[in-house]
């Protein structure tokens, strides 16, 4: 920041200067080389030497403007020593005090000068401003040109400042509503999380509850073994999917953040259960692992498990018959996973919007992990997920 004012007060005094000795060449190019051009040089020597005052403008801001003010008072009394000729060449071609006085408005509005300084600033302009139409012998030229190097510049000037004001509020009141604006989304989605949560609670798994006790009543008085074995493969996958639910309730009840697993909640089956299950579907499937899948957290163990089962089943509603390969590395930080399968066909029923992979997504990323998904430019599609290994119930990694 310092570098860039720098920068600002340099361009400022150079274009100052350029002002002051451009508008002296023209004056001399005005009057003419018959003219007594003394006074025009003195006149331009001062606009030289005050334009050193912008270096210090940024740490005195008061003194700077009533240095600028008062050399400006000074050259325009000097104009008026001069020649007729002379005087009104110096204030009509020369740029200096209406930039300078500009300077000093925009100077004295942002810098937050105190209101004494700054009226004593306004005061002397208004002194600038009258001697410079000279009422005691006025004139045409003199009046125009002395209101455009007086009054009209910091009038000017102080409108930019105020319009700049304006337009910076607005942007913070803009920038306020939209985040009033989201703040209120975020209630919304939290009072309907907490809705959704209820709702599934008070129905859905009311009606699980009831579809598991039914099934271990019938494995219990089943006729025959495969009559049982179904009832208590039944009650096996209706008390998981009743688990599952009760863990999606506490994810919308914690507004979409996960939470790790009790430590009295059984344990999640390992990948190798997950692949010798697909299997016996009928889908064909290779685990290779590297490294101990001990290591991993319960949370991040889950939310492996629920990637495979999630790129297995879209495999076989998407890509039927087709081999998949999951690969699982586990590393000392992090465990990452890889499912791929080849181009197959789809069933008639592989209708999706992609909720599936969405909540996947949201499921990682809860616990600080990626997840990336798409076709391999093949026919395949290839799914790479990779989670911290230990994760804390507020998405921290230990």
């Amino acid at each position: 920041m310092k570098r860039r004012d720098g920068l600002i007060d340099g361009v400022l005094l150079t274009v100052l200067v350029a002002a002051a000795v451009l508008g002296g060449v023209l004056t001399a190019l005005v009057a003419g080389s018959q003219a007594d051009l003394s006074y025009a040089w003195v006149f331009v020597a001062l606009q030289v030497v005050t334009s050193a005052v912008v270096l210090v403008r940024r740490h005195r801001p008061a003194g700077a403007a009533l240095t600028i003010v008062l050399s400006a008072i000074v050259q325009t009394l000097l104009a008026f020593a001069a020649p007729l000729t002379v005087g009104e060449a110096l204030l009509s071609v020369s740029a200096w005090i209406p930039l300078a006085l500009s300077v000093v408005i925009e100077n004295i509005t942002e810098r937050g000068v105190p209101p004494v300084w700054s009226a004593a600033v306004w005061a002397l302009i208004g002194l600038l401003t009258l001697v410079s139409v000279r009422p005691w012998d006025p004139t045409t030229s003199f009046v125009v040109n002395g209101l455009l190097h007086s009054a009209v510049a910091p009038l000017f000037a102080l409108y930019l400042a105020a319009r700049r004001r304006k337009m910076a509020l607005l942007g913070e009141r803009a920038e306020r509503a939209e985040r009033e604006q989201w703040w209120r989304a975020e209630r919304a989605r939290a009072e309907e999380r907490a809705r959704l949560a209820t709702e599934l609670h008070d129905l859905v798994a009311h009606r699980v509850t009831l579809m598991t006790l039914q099934a271990g009543a019938l494995s219990v008085r089943a006729p025959d073994d495969d009559t049982r074995e179904a009832a208590e493969d039944l009650r096996a996958n209706g008390a998981l999917a009743l688990d599952e639910l009760r863990e999606l309730v506490g994810v919308l009840g914690r507004g979409g953040r996960s939470a790790e697993t009790p430590l009295d909640e059984a344990p999640v089956p390992p990948l190798a259960h997950l692949v010798d299950e697909a299997g016996r579907a009928g889908q064909e499937v290779e685990l290779v692992t590297a490294g101990e899948p001990s290591v991993l957290s319960r949370v991040t163990g889950r939310t492996a498990y629920r990637v495979v089962r999630e790129a297995l089943t879209n495999a076989r509603k998407h890509a039927g018959g087709a081999p998949v390969r999951v690969d699982a590395e586990y590393l000392p930080e992090h465990v990452r996973i890889i499912v791929h399968n080849g181009a197959g066909r789809s069933s008639r029923s592989a209708r999706g919007n992609g909720a599936g992979l969405a909540g996947l997504r949201e499921r990682v990323e809860s616990i600080g992990g990626t997840l990336v998904v798409g076709p391999d430019g093949a026919g395949g599609f290839r799914l790479e997920t990779v989670m911290p290994v230990k994760v804390t119930a507020e998405r921290g990694t230990s």
